[in-house]
């Protein structure tokens, strides 16, 4: 048989030279259809194989992805991208958004704090993506166990999967008070806070574990607090 990437000659399932597989059918609207929702709902690969290691064995996922074994693990970043794309289409359509902004005029001695909520209310969200480096920056000056690198990819898993506890968090919420921005949710932190922990615990000394992850947390919050007053100073 014939490779139909690069023409190698084999009779394997997938070609030895260059990995493709053999016995493609021909491309048509059903088999696109089928393998976008196998690729989605997969859950022995890929995104849900992401989700189902986050809840179940998070230091696994993310020190399997660390050491090289990446087979079926969605690339962190990717993971980061969908999880946060999927938060902010579904909280636009169920945001609600506490009253009263429109009572206040440029004259008014609060403006300049009203405009600046404004902003965190609508825009900062979409800033979440780059919370990783700081997070990264925390757990490294913390845990002192990885490059910054490979804790920025620590920070894509933990981040992605916090901010999807968030979403449905905030779904509730939103139906009896109004939503939070994503940046003060305290279910994202907790989450966040409870992944770190999982990952970096150490079985034999687990209150030093409980320690640094708060310390990092910590150093996370107090970066975000910074982040969120410069940009509202700035852009508001």
């Amino acid at each position: 048989m014939i490779c139909i990437a690069c023409n190698y000659e084999h009779k394997d399932k997938f070609c030895l030279n260059c990995g493709e597989k053999n016995g493609i059918k021909k491309l048509t609207f059903l088999s696109i259809l089928q393998d976008g929702f196998l690729t989605i709902t997969n859950m022995d690969k890929g995104f849900l194989f992401n989700l189902k290691a986050l809840v179940l064995a998070p230091k696994k996922l993310t020190d399997d992805y660390i050491s090289g074994k990446r087979k079926g693990i969605q690339n962190p970043i990717s993971f980061l991208i969908v999880c946060v794309t999927i938060y902010l289409i579904v909280t636009d359509q169920f945001m609600v958004v506490p009253k009263g902004f429109d009572n206040y005029t440029k004259s008014d001695p609060f403006t300049l704090g009203v405009r600046i909520g404004e902003f965190i209310g609508t825009y900062l969200k979409y800033f979440w993506i780059l919370m990783i480096i700081p997070l990264a920056l925390s757990i490294k000056l913390t845990f002192k166990k990885f490059n910054f690198i490979e804790n920025l990819a620590i920070s894509a898993f933990v981040v992605g999967g916090a901010t999807l506890v968030a979403l449905f968090s905030n779904i509730i919420v939103s139906f009896f008070v109004f939503s939070l921005p994503l940046f003060f949710d305290p279910f994202v932190y907790l989450i966040i806070f409870w992944l770190l922990y999982a990952i970096f615990k150490q079985e034999n000394n687990r209150v030093e574990s409980f320690l640094l992850t708060l310390t990092g947390m910590i150093l996370f919050v107090i970066q975000i607090v910074i982040i969120v007053v410069v940009l509202g100073v700035l852009l508001a």
